[in-house]
């Protein structure tokens, strides 16, 4: 199964970075999840297959950054706007990177745990790491579509703040917001670029 995917990846400056990410915390998650993702971050001259449908939830919490009730409206969100658009939209938190880079443990967390809709697996992720002060959006399929680089760039200074300022939940609701806003304009066939970008904060 081939994917063809375009990442983005923006190091937020260290005092931005300070207060964003406070002290690392350890997060408790349910051992088959855990051994999910043991698959994932595993390095390995082998490669590992492909599933064909999405093994984890549109929300993975492992830092643990959100309150349950928060969660739960967070996953509701994502359900809705992945279903409606027909391409899946992710948020997923982690501890540490594992030695990998944002961009290669977001690619391998979206491929190797099923995400994407559709025969072309289309979906964005947005990876936070908390220990490696690192974050990364991968996108696939019409994903590559929606989310030009200009347009990332655009969705991150409209929620990087809230991260900053510790206000996560904030943060997570505002890129779904922008996500399914990006992907509604994508299907007029002139996504968000460089040269036709909103007026106006969305």
């Amino acid at each position: 199964k081939y994917r063809i995917k375009k990442q983005i990846s923006v190091i937020i400056a260290s005092l931005l970075l300070v207060t964003m990410l406070g002290t690392p915390v350890v997060a408790e998650t349910e051992q088959a999840t855990e051994q999910i993702q043991e698959q994932t971050t595993e390095q390995t001259d082998e490669q590992l297959p492909i599933p064909e449908e999405r093994q984890l939830p549109l929300l993975v919490d492992d830092a643990d950054l959100l309150t349950d009730s928060e969660e739960e409206e967070l996953e509701t969100q994502l359900d809705e706007i992945s279903e409606r658009q027909q391409l899946d939209v992710a948020v997923v938190t982690v501890n540490s990177l594992d030695g990998k880079t944002a961009e290669a443990y977001a690619d391998d967390f979206y491929d190797y745990n099923g995400y994407g809709y559709g025969d072309d697996n289309s979906g964005i992720l947005l990876l936070i790491s908390m220990e490696d002060r690192d974050w990364h959006m991968t996108t696939c399929g019409f994903g590559i579509t929606a989310f030009t680089d200009a347009g990332m760039d655009y969705m991150q200074e409209q929620f990087v703040s809230y991260l900053s300022d510790g206000e996560y939940m904030e943060a997570f609701q505002k890129y779904a917001t922008l996500c399914d806003d990006f992907i509604t304009q994508a299907d007029t066939g002139e996504p968000y670029d460089s040269n036709n970008m909103p007026h106006e904060p969305l």
